[in-house]
This record gives structure tokens, sequence and C-alpha cells, in this order.
């Protein structure tokens, strides 16, 4: 039965949905998506069902963001949300019954569902964050002959910096033109894509990734300080890595990602992260131990909270979360061997022999 969510909901799927976001936002990201979240709600709210609540052909559409997370130093705004979903939508000339995430924390979704009356809908591209949108295409980029639209917004017209860019094709074409947008933009844009149908998202992509983040968010929310890091490891069966000081960090904002890695030590060990926007690898002692989409994320040792890549200068205490692909929910579009070359040749390290 569709529901509705309410300001609970918000900060269990803010502290969830910062930590799945795999080191792409943290700390200085709370108040941003606290206060889109409770816009939406006092928009009017949405309701919130799963897929099979949903006909097997209802067109869905997905909002997200194009760009670097971390170091990017873009002109947007939350309008550009909704009118690139409602841009999307004119274009479809369809009826549109519900809107998904790309991935975690997804509030811009909920500014979509809340203006347009569309049902959010339990699922997503992934589970975790990825970083770019062929990762978060469910497949779609093996299969060069199904069309979709994609709109993308960003700037203001106060300054004359509006830009406002529509593509059609299939996603790997649309998407590059989207991540070119998003570098005019200053590295970023709030973007609309789709339609798809239920059917092909329950196939393809992650259902129940909301639903996912929310438990997990009640169980950080349920512990506190320290304690939230092994409550964190419980709720996804995975492994505290490590607690360390970073002693490296040489990510930098290029051509619309962020790009390096980090270096955590605990006096005994060295983890290396792998960064293209999110964390994609992590090595003990040269050993790889993670790559993505298994979950890789971190958090304050003493606070619990979620803390971005960009938040973790050299000198900084942090703990390290990983868990399988399989503790979570995950959309083909992450396991796609085609989407695998453009990240690894960015990264310089092998991420398909580890799929």
């Amino acid at each position: 039965m569709a529901r509705r969510l309410n300001r609970d909901h918000v900060e269990a799927a803010l502290i969830a949905g910062l930590f799945l976001s795999a080191g792409g936002s943290g700390k200085n990201a709370v108040e941003r998506n606290r206060a889109q979240g409770r816009a939406a709600l006092d928009y009017g709210g949405f309701e919130f069902a799963t897929l099979d609540e949903l006909d097997a052909s209802a067109l869905i559409i997905t909002a997200t963001a194009v760009g670097a997370p971390g170091f990017a130093k873009p002109t947007i705004s939350w309008r550009d949300s909704v009118e690139a979903a409602r841009l999307l939508i004119d274009k479809i000339a369809r009826p549109v019954a519900g809107v998904i995430c790309g991935h975690v924390p997804g509030f811009n979704a909920w500014l979509v569902a809340a203006a347009l009356g569309l049902t959010y809908v339990d699922a997503a591209s992934n589970g975790r964050g990825h970083p770019t949108v062929k990762m978060g295409g469910m497949g779609l980029a093996s299969q060069p002959k199904i069309s979709i639209h994609q709109v993308g917004m960003g700037g203001f017209d106060e300054d004359g910096s509006r830009l406002v860019v529509t593509a059609e094709g299939n996603i790997v074409r649309t998407s590059n033109v989207m991540r070119q947008a998003a570098v005019v933009n200053g590295g970023l844009i709030y973007a609309a894509r789709g339609p798809l149908s239920a059917a092909f998202i329950a196939a393809n992509g992650a259902p129940g990734a909301i639903s996912f983040q929310l438990d997990l968010g009640r169980a950080m929310l349920d512990a506190r300080g320290p304690e939230r890091v092994a409550a964190t490891v419980a709720f996804l069966n995975g492994e505290h890595l490590m607690t360390g000081e970073v002693t490296e960090n040489t990510v930098a904002y290029s051509g619309g990602f962020d790009v390096g890695y980090m270096v955590v030590a605990d006096g005994q060990r060295q983890v290396r992260l792998g960064i293209y926007n999110e964390y994609m690898t992590a090595d003990v002692d040269g050993a790889r131990v993670a790559t993505f989409p298994d979950m890789i994320g971190t958090l304050d040792p003493q606070s619990g909270e979620p803390v971005a890549i960009s938040e973790l200068p050299v000198g900084a205490d942090v703990a390290i979360v990983i868990a399988h692909r399989s503790k979570f929910p995950v959309g083909k579009g992450a396991l796609d061997p085609a989407v695998f070359p453009e990240v690894e040749d960015a990264m310089g390290v092998d991420l398909r022999a580890y799929l």
C-alpha cells in the first residue's frame, strides 16, 4: 500500500544516504539535504510505493545530478531538479507515474515527486553512489538501440549563466552530453532522464533501495558516537576495515570528476582508497579488499557521522567500512563491463577483473 514519508524519514534517509553516497557527501551536505527533504514535505509531500504496487508498464523517470560532488564549484539551485523533470515529462509526452533517484540520498527526487505530483518509487539506479550516468544506467550502456531523453539544468538567469541542455539517444551518447554540460556549469548540474517502465527497473535497477536506506538510517540513529560505526557494520553485514589517520589525499577536480586517491594508516596497516567521485577501490597493504560496486564508506570515528572525501585532509581521523555488493541493492549498470574502461583509464587501476 502506498504511504507517505514524514520528518522522521528525513533523518533516517539523511544519515544513511550520506553514508551510502560512498564518500561523495558528508557533513557539509547535511543541512542542504535535510532542507530539501523538509521542503518536499512542506510542499505537500508525496506517495511512496514499491515497484510491484505500480502497473508493470507505468513510466518512471530518474532525478539525479551529474558531475563532481566534492570539489566542483557549480551554479545550481533546487528548482533545477524540478524544472529538468518537468521539461523531460513534456518531451516524453506520455503520462509519467513515478520518479526514482539515481542513488541515495535522493532528496532531489523527493522534491520532484512533491512538486510534480509523482509517486516516489522504492528503487534507485543503485543503492550506493556511482560516478557516471552509465554506471547508473541499469545496463543500458550495453543496449545502444534503446533511446532515452536526458535533461540537465544549472546556472542563473540573473547573471546570464543559465544553462538548459536536452539530449535524446542512447545512454552512452546522451550521458557524454550531460557530462560536458556539467563541466560548462562549473562541475555539476541537476538532471532528469528516462522514461523507463516499472518492469524494466524491477529487472535491471535496484528495487528496495529506499527501504534499505531508511532501515539502515534507523539502525545508525539508534546508535551514538563511536557505537554508530559498529551499528553500520552490523546492519550491512560488512567489515570495519580500519580506523586510522589520513596520510595522503590527492583528490582534485578534473574534467567533471573528483579524481585521485586517499591513504589511511593505523600504524600497522595502510589502506589506499581509489577515488573517482566516490570510493571505487580499497587496497590493504597492496591487496584489493573491495571494488565498486562493493560498498566503501567513511565515518567520523568519534561522532559516527558520515564524512566525505572532500572533508578528509591529511591528519584527519576516519573509520572505513566496507561491505560486499551482495549486501545491498545494486543495479545492472554497476555490473556492466561496458561502463568500466573510462573509469579504469582515469584511475589507472583494474576494476573489471574484480566483477
